[in-house]
C-alpha cells in the first residue's frame, strides 16, 4: 500500500513548475511502473494539500503531469485486467495504487472548476476550463468504473459531483463542445460525451459482469459516445432512460412522463441500431477491432457480451426481462469452487451414495479395464473417506430467495474471498449430498458488511468424466499403464452435464478447449467415445462450458 501520510502545507516540491516537473517526470524509474505511479500520487497529495491557491500555472503544471503519466496508469490498469487470477493482496495492492492515481488527479480537477465556479470574473483559467470539466468527468467515472470491479458500495457523492460538472458545461453553453481531453485520445470529445459514457456504463456497475468485460463495454463507448444524445425534455417515443442530476445515482429507466429541472433524458436508439449492424457486419465477415470493438474481442463468445449490452440498453423495463420471479426461502448451503474440487466431490457422492454394497466407478473401471481393482485404486478410496471427514473446511452460505433459475445468498465481506462473477461453484444443503452446479452471477456489496451472491445454477444430470486427447492413445478400450487413464477423481476436471432433453455438453478447464479437438471421452458405466469439441456456449477465466459431437473412432 502506498505512504500516503504526507504532511499537509509543504508547497508543491516536484511540482513547483513545468519545467521542473518535466525533469522530474523523466527521472522516474522507467522499468518499475509501481514505484514510479507511487511517487505520482505521493506528490498529488502534496499538491492538494498545499493550500497555495488555484493559479494558472499550477493548472499547467496539474495537467502536464496527467498527461506524461496517463501511460503508466494505463500499463498498470492492464496489468490488472488480464491477470484476473492474481492473488487477493496482489490484486489489492494494484488496485489501490490505480485507484489511488484516479482520486487524487480527479479531486485537483475537481478543486480548480469549484474556485473557477466561485469566481469566474477573476479567473485567469476560462480558457482551460472546457478540456478540465471533460477530464474531471472522465476522472470520476473512472473511479466510478474502478469500484464497480470491486463491486463496491457506490458512494453518491461521486455522483454528485460528476453531475455538477457537466451542470457546469451547460451553465456555461460548452456541454457539447469538443475538445482534446487527452493527446492519445483517438478523437475530441465534449463534456456531454464523457458524461453520457459514464451514465450508459452505469448499468453494468450492478455486480453482474466481471471486470474485463465492464472494461470492454467502456472501450466501445470510447468509439460509439457520439451517437449519445442527452436532453433535457423528455420524448417518450425516444427516451428510455433518465439520470436525475440532483442525486447521488447513475443512469434510471423512465417509468412517466415529467419535466423537473434537475431530470436528463438519455435515449439510446442510435446505440441499439448501431450494435445491430455490428452484428450484420461480424455475419459477413468484418473485422472486430474495425468495428470499434477492440481487438481483445473473441468470436463466437463475444455475441453474449453484445447480446447482454443490448439488452441492457435496450427499451423494455427490467421487470419484464427477469427470467424467473424469486421468493425467499433461508437454509444453510456448503459451497464448494474450482473445476478439480467439484470432479472430485461429484465422483465421491456417486461413491458414497451407492456404496451399499457397490463398487465404486474407479474400482468399476478397473474391473473393467484390468479384472481385479488396483491398490491405486483402494488408497484413493481411503483418502476420499478422509476427504469426507473434512467437509468442515468448506464453505457455508446462508441462503436468501430462490428462483427457477438460480439462489441467492448472504455472505460476510471477508468469507469467501475467492468469489467473482464467472467462478464455477458447486452447492449442496448443509443435510445432504446432492450437488448442484451453477455460476456467480452477481455480486453486491452492502452497507451492513455483508455482500449478495447469485448464483445462476447450470440445470442437468451431472457426472465427472475422464477426457484423453486422442493423439496421446495407445489404444481404445485397453491401457497398458493405469496413469494412462486417469481415474475419475479430482484430477479428471471434466463434467459432462446432460439436460432434460438429453442434449450433452461439457465443461471443461480453459486449457483443454480448442474447436475441433478429439477426445476420448471415458465415463463409468458406459463405453468409451471419440468426440471433437465444438463451440464454447459459454466461458470464464478458468473453464468452459462446450458442445461437442461423437465421431468414428
Amino acid at each position: 500500500m502506498f505512504g500516503f501520510f504526507t504532511k499537509k502545507g509543504q508547497g508543491n516540491g516536484v511540482l513547483s513548475n513545468l519545467k521542473t516537473v518535466t525533469r522530474w517526470i523523466e527521472e522516474l524509474p522507467a522499468g518499475d511502473i509501481y514505484s514510479a505511479q507511487e511517487k505520482v500520487v505521493q506528490n498529488l497529495i502534496q499538491f492538494n494539500h498545499s493550500n497555495l491557491g488555484y493559479s494558472k500555472d499550477r493548472l499547467q503544471v496539474l495537467m502536464c503531469l496527467d498527461e506524461q503519466t496517463r501511460e503508466m496508469q494505463e500499463s498498470l490498469c492492464l496489468q490488472y485486467l488480464r491477470n484476473p487470477r492474481m492473488s487477493k493482496s496482489i490484486e489489492t495492492r494494484l488496485w489501490n495504487a490505480i485507484h489511488a492515481f484516479y482520486w487524487e488527479i480527479t479531486r485537483s480537477y475537481h478543486a480548480f472548476l469549484m474556485d473557477f465556479i466561485a469566481n469566474p470574473g477573476g479567473s485567469k483559467i476560462q480558457a482551460y476550463i472546457p478540456q478540465v470539466a471533460a477530464r474531471g468527468i472522465r476522472g470520476f467515472a473512472n473511479i466510478i468504473k474502478w469500484r464497480y470491479f470491486r463491486y463496491e458500495v457506490m458512494d453518491e457523492k461521486l455522483w454528485l459531483r460528476m453531475h455538477n460538472i457537466y451542470r457546469v458545461a451547460e451553465f456555461d453553453n460548452f456541454a457539447d463542445a469538443p475538445v482534446t481531453v487527452y493527446r492519445g485520445d483517438g478523437r475530441p470529445r465534449s463534456p456531454a460525451e464523457e458524461y453520457g459514457q459514464a451514465l450508459l456504463l452505469s448499468p453494468f456497475g450492478s455486480g453482474n459482469q466481471v471486470p474485463r468485460d465492464i472494461e470492454m463495454i467502456d472501450r466501445w463507448l470510447d468509439n460509439w459516445s457520439s451517437l449519445i444524445k442527452i436532453e433535457t425534455l423528455c420524448d417518450p417515443g425516444q427516451h428510455a432512460f433518465y439520470v436525475d442530476t440532483g442525486k447521488g445515482q447513475g443512469l434510471r429507466r423512465c417509468n412517466e412522463q415529467t419535466t423537473e429541472p434537475n431530470l436528463r433524458f438519455i435515449s439510446t436508439q442510435g446505440l441499439l441500431t448501431h450494435i445491430a449492424y455490428v452484428r450484420e457486419a461480424l455475419t459477413g465477415g468484418d473485422s472486430p477491432a474495425t468495428l470499434g470493438l477492440t481487438e481483445d474481442f473473441r468470436l463466437p463468445e463475444g455475441y453474449s457480451l453484445l447480446d447482454q449490452t443490448e439488452s441492457e440498453w435496450s427499451p423494455i423495463d427490467q421487470s419484464e426481462r427477469r427470467v424467473s420471479a424469486r421468493s425467499p426461502q433461508s437454509g444453510q448451503w456448503r459451497v464448494i469452487h474450482g473445476l478439480a474440487t467439484i470432479c472430485g466431490e461429484l465422483s465421491k457422492s456417486e461413491h458414497e451414495g451407492g456404496s451399499q454394497g457397490q463398487l465404486s466407478p474407479e474400482a468399476m473401471l478397473d474391473i473393467k479395464l484390468y479384472g481385479f481393482v488396483t491398490e491405486r485404486t483402494k488408497e484413493r478410496g481411503v483418502e476420499h473417506a478422509r476427504e469426507s471427514s473434512q467437509r468442515k473446511l468448506q464453505d457455508l452460505w446462508e441462503q436468501r430467495d430462490v428462483s427457477r433459475d438460480g439462489i441467492s445468498f448472504v455472505i460476510g465481506q471477508q468469507d469467501s474471498e475467492w468469489v467473482k462473477v464467472g467462478k464455477l461453484i458447486a452447492i449442496s444443503p448443509y443435510e445432504g449430498d446432492h450437488w448442484k452446479i451453477g455460476v456467480v452471477s452477481r455480486l453486491a456489496r452492502q452497507h451492513t458488511h455483508n455482500r449478495l451472491v447469485g448464483i445462476r445454477l447450470l440445470n442437468g444430470d451431472l457426472q465427472p468424466v475422464a477426457l484423453k486427447p486422442v493423439d496421446a492413445e495407445t489404444s481404445l478400450g485397453y491401457v497398458v499403464d493405469e496413469l494412462d487413464h486417469p481415474a475419475l477423481d479430482g484430477r479428471s476436471h471434466a463434467i459432462l452435464l446432460t439436460d432434460a432433453d438429453g442434449n450433452e455438453q461439457l465443461i471443461i478447464d480453459g486449457a483443454s478447449y480448442a474447436r475441433d479437438r478429439k477426445y476420448t471421452l471415458r465415463q463409468p458405466r458406459a463405453d468409451n467415445r471419440v468426440i471433437r469439441l465444438e463451440a464454447a456456449e459459454e466461458s470464464s477465466e478458468s473453464w468452459l462450458r462446450v458442445s461437442f459431437s461423437a465421431v468414428a473412432a
